[in-house]
């Protein structure tokens, strides 16, 4: 009797567990198929307005390459190529770049992912069109039976195989699932599984191609229905979620670096925040949501290495890597990033909520005028930018004044109300520019140095500048004058990435405080010449001071140090001044000493101002410059001609200078009247400037800094070191800040920092710094280890 009680009760708990299981699991398939229909309302955004101008201009378009590309598909099935233009053909250095051959696969499903969305596109003359989705159908098994396959071994960039097929692939199976047999979706699975069975692919798992690699796995297993495939990918993002002290990945300092030795926060850091805001989106609310954690750090990078490389709805060239010699714009980028926080925004914590549309709303008005956001806004986002723009409680977030040294990837941004100063370094840690696949051909010295001002000439670095600039003379550089080829480099030994030029000189970076006032430098060591140079900027307020010393060269070459180096666009009338005479109202070079000089721009908001304190001989051009996009970027770039015109100024240093140098002052956003007062009575005094020293003041901000080169016992200007560094001080009525690096960063103890005057006492201590006396000297010891360049700060009582 017990037994059968026994009996009869773990039956019927076996019926319970079976039933708890089915609930389970039928709750699991609810899951795989809500996130699915999630991310096809992304893709097709059903419920759009058809009748506003930008969405009907958009099915236009789309209709207009769908119909294109519908015309001319292979469709006799004996043929194994879906596209002509696509079909694999014998590789040959002469007419094809190796890259481009691989990418042919990852064209194909391309073009079948728009044909699907035109399919699905409500308002599309194609949509629910019978015949094209025979075709779309008849397309993919074609790709799957004949080039993308565990037969077909892949070839050429492992980018294609890896992520690129498998992205638009997902996006066609996610827009065409509901026409596709079990047969068709496992096979496509399968495929995808051969090239990429985890998340982990050898050599490239860290940065974006990392994120790629998650995103297709977590798609690949809401298409399939599995959770495990899922989890892959939510669990493969943990090993992004770090700061990383050295190579790829995101540094507390704001730094993003892939491929090792690039910064790379608007190239593949772009993308990489595109994809996690996809990934948070599309598991949101969901059993296999990304940790809040990984959130909270997603958005600390936001603040910290995003925005303060965005202005005026323009995304810096100088973190874009080779990306910024593609002919999408600075803001063309720029507005891509925007879109990112605008999606993240509709899940985010309110305060992030209010943050990220208090910038997205500043930087979209500040552009206004020039490229509509709207425009740029994928179609399901076009209801929440409107709001945003609509809204009055959402507040555009103020002009900022910020100065950020990105000690981990070379690079500096100074920005003002008025203005932005972009400075793009390397160095032993960070090499001078990356081309790889036929792209960046002519990016030779944007590391060395590189200066870009961005003002209220919003087209500067957009508007084709990068096929037309002269890459020989680049703002900011002191160059050999030799001649250069154009040539993409080959993928390192065991690396995904070219191993190009870094250079021998670790002492590179600088010291900022107070958010706003920066001393950076510079040991440059030119790449395959005897040139060297110490260079220095003093970023403080409307002021930026360039000095050069040491410059030296032993190869019978001119070598020159450029100054300016901008493009005119239409609408300005472009009046240049010298001492205040007019020069070049028409295209010509000419050779003048003077003390200042001005550049009129676009409007008065773009002037431009510069101070010469030794009043140097100055070599000014007018020209019209002639380029292509092919000529610096080869996969797919228009070889038609472009021309526009140039302001060029430079100081030529002659031929084997032996410590050359250079000063200079820009003077953003001033009229020629200004600039000429500022150098009757200029605001800064250059304090040294010598191979050991490099040291600047400026009066009205009290602010004064120091490029250590190398130790200095006796003082400088006031100050002194024990071993290399960058020190920079602002002196108030009460207060004396002081901020110290070890630009190096090879210093695994402390610096001792003495300045020859006294103070009261500590007012705001650093457990990093140590005060060794007040009086009558402030003398410091400056534990920099570890610091990785940062800046080590201290406020002191006057």
């Amino acid at each position: 009797m017990i037994h059968r009680i026994i009996k009869q009760i773990f039956r019927a708990s076996f019926l319970l567990l079976l039933v708890a299981a089915a609930c389970v699991s039928c709750k699991q398939t609810d899951s795989f198929d809500r996130l699915r229909l999630r991310y096809y309302d992304i893709l097709a955004t059903p419920d759009a307005d058809i009748t506003d101008s930008i969405v009907k201009s958009r099915i236009e378009v789309l209709d207009a390459a769908v119909e294109k590309m519908w015309q001319t598909m292979e469709k006799a099935p004996d043929k194994e190529y879906v596209w002509e233009s696509d079909k694999r053909i014998p590789f040959s250095q002469d007419t094809i770049l190796m890259s481009v051959m691989s990418s042919r696969v990852n064209n194909s499903f391309s073009n079948l992912s728009r044909m699907s969305l035109a399919y699905r596109t409500k308002g599309s003359k194609f949509e629910n069109n019978s015949e094209l989705k025979k075709d779309i159908l008849n397309g993919l098994d074609k790709m799957l039976a004949h080039a993308y396959n565990p037969s077909v071994k892949w070839y050429d960039n492992w980018w294609h195989w890896v992520i690129g097929s498998p992205m638009v692939l997902d996006n066609l199976l996610v827009l065409m699932y509901d026409e596709l047999s079990k047969e068709q979706i496992d096979k496509a699975i399968e495929c995808m599984n051969n090239y990429a069975p985890n998340v982990t692919y050898e050599g490239a798992s860290t940065g974006a191609n990392k994120i790629w690699q998650c995103k297709n796995m977590i798609l690949r297993g809401i298409i399939g229905k599995n959770a495990e495939q899922i989890k892959m990918g939510i669990d493969g993002l943990d090993t992004e979620f770090k700061y990383v002290t050295t190579h790829d990945g995101f540094y507390r300092d704001g730094s993003f670096v892939q491929h090792q030795w690039h910064a790379y926060t608007g190239g593949y850091g772009r993308s990489m925040l595109r994809e996690l805001a996809e990934i948070i989106i599309m598991v949101h609310d969901s059993e296999w949501a990304v940790p809040e954690n990984h959130q909270t750090m997603l958005y600390e990078w936001i603040h910290n290495s995003y925005e303060p490389v965005v202005y005026r709805g323009a995304l810096m060239d100088m973190i874009r890597g080779r990306e910024a010699s593609r002919p999408e714009s600075d803001r063309g980028a720029g507005h891509s990033l925007l879109v990112s926080l605008v999606r993240l925004s509709e899940v985010a914590p309110e305060a992030e909520k209010k943050h990220l549309q208090s910038f997205v709303k500043a930087n979209i008005l500040a552009d206004y005028g020039c490229r509509p956001f709207l425009n740029d806004a994928p179609t399901y986002l076009l209801p929440t930018v409107k709001k945003i723009l609509n809204d009055p409680s959402i507040v555009p977030a103020e002009p900022r004044t910020l100065n950020r040294i990105f000690a981990a990837m070379d690079r500096v941004v100074h920005i003002r109300p008025g203005f932005a100063l972009g400075l793009s370094m390397s160095s032993s840690r960070i090499e001078n520019y990356e081309t790889i696949n036929g792209e960046n051909l002519r990016g030779w010295y944007t590391g060395d140095g590189m200066t870009y001002l961005y003002d209220n000439d919003l087209q500067q670095y957009g508007d084709d500048f990068w096929p037309t600039v002269n890459a020989y003379r680049i703002a900011g550089t002191t160059e050999d004058t030799r001649s250069r080829k154009a040539e993409t480099l080959p993928l390192g030994k065991d690396l995904l990435y070219a191993d190009g030029y870094k250079s021998p000189k670790d002492w590179v970076g600088g010291s900022s405080i107070c958010d706003a006032y920066g001393m950076v430098g510079m040991w440059y060591s030119a790449q395959d010449c005897s040139l060297e140079a110490k260079k220095s900027w003093f970023m403080v307020g409307d002021e930026i001071v360039a000095l050069g010393t040491g410059i030296n060269s032993k190869d019978n070459r001119d070598i020159e140090t450029t100054v300016e180096d901008r493009k005119m666009n239409d609408g300005g009338a472009y009046r240049f001044q010298a001492d205040g005479k007019d020069i070049l109202s028409a295209e010509g070079r000419l050779t003048t000493k003077c003390r200042w000089a001005h550049f009129e721009g676009v409007n008065e908001k773009a002037d431009m101002g510069y101070y010469f304190p030794e009043t140097p001989s100055v070599n000014i051009l007018r020209e019209t410059r002639t380029g292509s996009w092919f000529e610096i970027n080869q996969p797919n770039c228009s070889k038609a001609p472009i021309n526009k015109s140039y302001f060029t100024m430079w100081i030529n240093h002659g031929k084997n200078p032996a410590n050359g140098t250079y000063a200079y002052v820009l003077l953003p956003g001033k009229s020629a009247a200004e600039t000429g007062k500022y150098a009757e009575n200029p605001n800064i005094a250059v304090l040294s400037n010598t191979p050991k020293v490099q040291a600047v003041k400026n009066k009205s901000e009290g602010v004064t800094g120091w490029n250590f080169w190398e130790a200095s016992s006796q003082p400088v200007a006031g100050a002194s070191v024990d071993a290399p560094a960058s020190v920079i001080v602002k002196e108030t009525d009460t207060e004396l800040i002081v901020g110290v690096s070890d630009p190096t960063q090879k210093n695994t103890g402390a610096i001792t920092v003495e300045l020859t005057r006294p103070v009261a006492g500590v007012s705001k201590e650093n457990p990093d710094i140590k005060v060794l006396s007040t009086s009558p000297t402030l003398k410091m010891q400056v534990n920099v280890s570890g610091a990785i360049g940062c800046t080590r700060g201290i406020t002191l009582k006057k």
